[in-house]
């Protein structure tokens, strides 16, 4: 490959797409280990065999980079600094990573390239800027950039990569927490279930699939990307078959040599597309606000119905049947099935157990990330021998258990280095406040401060500001009490205004809240000396609240999708004041792909959420109706320097913020395990 070619990243999701990546020519292939990746669901590889698939790769003339992006709890740390070590010691070329932790770990790992995921949501040039002042080597922009975009973050002394073929996220890149609002399962996480596929209920009509996007890609301005300096050309499809990931490296090579005629290239890419049965679309890349977004009847015809990007669930089924003198069990979790016979003795009357007996025990034992979902008993209603129980329950636990060649199992050394920067700190003193204490703090938009601000004391509030006059009209009604909180979401042309706010917070000591590496980027510009860290940046483990103080942030906040025993263990070890916020209803997801938020309330098929689109800035979110409130909660484990209450999208802000919790009210991922 000349020098001044993108390189063409391929996906490999398993060992038979590695090796079609590599016969295609792919010039690099990004792969996972089945753990800490945000395709946990794809096939994965055996961690010891990590050596030799590099070897494979380095012989064939291409480069690995090995996915670590996703957000990480506090007791996968060690296991994240162990994959480091071994990705190092194995030739891996690079690392995507995402959370904060894994930057303050990089100084350990000299020999790896550390390249920020698309998870890390950096969509303006400032982000770039950010990866650069912070050592990343490599950013994965965010996919719904414009080509006029995307050049504005090139040449900027970081290589930049983007995608060029294959699904796309309804939600801005890195921005998405439906499901896990749903049931637990993050994308954030590498769990992701698809929900934006499914059909929803747009003002109580019938069921149709307005957050269905159809399939990106750019072979049609192949050419304009390239020029403008891209370094990668990255293909979506860990999930994807061996034969897929194969035709789609030999397309956009063809593209690349600008050899073939743009109309013929589209053709061939529809053919790519059909695995999906979805519809082709460049329009984020042409700069188009429409066409990215097909119903049931835009669907290619003849395509079937469409086949889920995701990771599929680990909701373990099981059913029971007799089988000649037997039993035959028969289980299905993730696209993977279990099939076993028991012998069918006669059971003690006074000791065998009833089929709900079977699956309260069956509970109980399966590993974290694994739930019961349907159990039909075909038996008739057979008891069951205690021993055939536990044999049915051991057997389905052992199968779901985490893949016994992980990384843990190989024994890798941590080095030194990462060693000290792993220990456990002593959790800052601020951090005292419990779930009973009142809230401390409120967030609210700008037009509810003139009825909030004279009625709530002397509390301090954030609000979410995009321009001058906007900080200003807030601080001439807060006062000190203002924490100015930039977007989450920063675009290009929105630079400046951002830019403006940063300036005049610093210039009145005004305390500026960061919700993004593209605004902290522009904070440190200012010269911000009260910065903070936001929602946008928010942890889930203690050293990834350093990394964030030691890049200026005087607080963090705490991740809202975590359950009691991640916040616990983040309290626990936490040495930078904590924010959690105790009450609100959290932009489930943010996009672009609506060029303006459209006038409904959106109950999906099961029924298990409603959401409201909302204009926010430049792009929209999606909130759910009814809040979340974990006010007076008896979770002693969990404390904070400060309880924030966030009134964002209240119908009436101030009676909320006045009445007290209600019984039934929802606890997002208290009192389960998110996945």
């Amino acid at each position: 490959m000349d020098a001044a070619e993108p390189e063409i990243l391929a996906p490999a999701g398993g060992r038979a797409a590695f090796e079609a990546a590599l016969t295609a020519g792919a010039d690099a292939v990004y792969l996972g280990l089945g753990e800490l990746d945000a395709r946990r669901g794809a096939e994965g590889f055996p961690v010891a065999e990590l050596p030799e698939l590099v070897a494979r790769a380095h012989e064939a003339g291409a480069r690995v980079h090995l996915t670590l992006n996703i957000v990480l709890a506090t007791r996968e740390l060690g296991r994240a600094a162990r994959t480091l070590a071994w990705a190092e010691s194995s030739g891996v070329d690079a690392v995507l990573v995402c959370d904060p932790a894994l930057l303050a770990l990089r100084s350990a790992y000299p020999r790896l390239s550390f390249h920020w995921s698309t998870q890390a949501g950096v969509s303006s040039s400032a982000g770039v800027r950010a990866a650069r002042a912070l050592g990343v080597q490599r950013v994965v922009l965010a996919r719904e950039l414009s080509l006029a975009e995307i050049a504005a973050c090139t040449g900027l002394g970081v290589e930049t990569e983007v995608f060029v073929q294959g699904a796309l996220c309804f939600a801005v890149s890195g921005r998405c927490s439906m499901t896990s609002w749903v049931g637990g399962r993050s994308g954030n996480r590498g769990t992701c279930t698809s929900i934006c596929r499914v059909g929803w209920s747009c003002n109580g009509g019938a069921l149709a699939r307005p957050l269905d996007m159809k399939d990106l890609s750019a072979v049609r301005v192949a050419t304009q990307l390239r020029a403008l300096g891209v370094s990668s050309w990255k293909i979506e499809g860990r999930l994807k078959t061996a034969p897929w990931v194969q035709e789609a490296v030999r397309l956009w090579r063809r593209a690349r040599a600008g050899e073939a005629d743009p109309a013929q290239l589209w053709q061939e890419a529809q053919r790519l597309g059909a695995y999906a049965g979805r519809e082709m679309t460049d329009a984020y890349l042409t700069g188009a606000r429409v066409g990215l977004v097909h119903p049931d009847d835009g669907r290619a015809p003849g395509l079937g119905a469409a086949v889920g990007d995701q990771d599929p669930p680990r909701v373990l089924d099981l059913r029971c049947r007799p089988e000649d003198r037997g039993l035959r069990w028969l289980a299905q979790c993730a696209g993977q099935e279990l099939s076993f016979v028991t012998q069918r003795p006669q059971a003690h009357p006074g000791r065998a157990l009833d089929w709900a007996a079977l699956c309260a025990r069956l509970r109980a034992a399966l590993p974290e990330g694994a739930v019961l979902g349907a159990c039909l008993d075909e038996t008739g209603g057979l008891r069951l021998p205690r021993r055939t129980v536990n044999e049915v329950v051991a057997r389905l636990a052992a199968w779901l258990r985490p893949r016994a060649d992980g990384i843990d199992r190989l024994q890798v050394v941590i080095p030194e280095a990462a060693r000290r920067i792993l220990a456990p700190p002593a959790p800052h003193p601020d951090n005292r406040l419990d779930l009973r204490c009142s809230p401390t703090r409120l967030r609210c938009d700008l037009a509810a401060l003139p009825a909030l601000a004279p009625a709530t004391g002397d509390l301090p509030i954030a609000v979410e500001v995009r321009e001058r006059a906007a900080v200003l009209r807030a601080h001439q009604l807060l006062g000190a009490r203002l924490i100015a909180a930039l977007p989450p979401v920063l675009y290009e042309h929105e630079l400046p205004d951002a830019a403006a706010v940063c300036a005049y917070c610093a210039q009145h000591g005004i305390a500026l809240e960061a919700n993004g590496w593209d605004g902290w980027m522009l904070a440190q510009d200012a010269g911000c000396r009260e910065l903070h860290g936001g929602p946008g940046l928010a942890v889930l483990n203690p050293l990834a609240a350093q990394a964030l103080a030691a890049q200026g942030c005087r607080s963090v906040h705490a991740l809202p999708e975590a359950d009691d025993r991640q916040l616990a263990d983040l309290c626990a070890a936490c040495a930078v004041p904590l924010i959690i916020t105790v009450f609100g209803r959290p932009p489930l997801m943010y996009t672009r792909a609506w060029s303006q938020a459209p006038p409904w309330t959106m109950r999906d098929a099961r029924g298990s959420i409603e959401i409201a689109p909302r204009q926010e800035g430049a792009v929209i979110a999606l909130r759910p109706c009814q809040p979340y409130d974990w006010r007076g909660l008896a979770y002693p484990g969990i404390r904070a320097a400060a309880l924030e209450m966030d009134l964002c999208a209240s119908p009436d802000p101030l009676r909320e913020w006045r009445q007290p919790r209600r019984p039934d009210a929802a606890r997002f991922n208290l009192g389960r395990t998110l996945v």
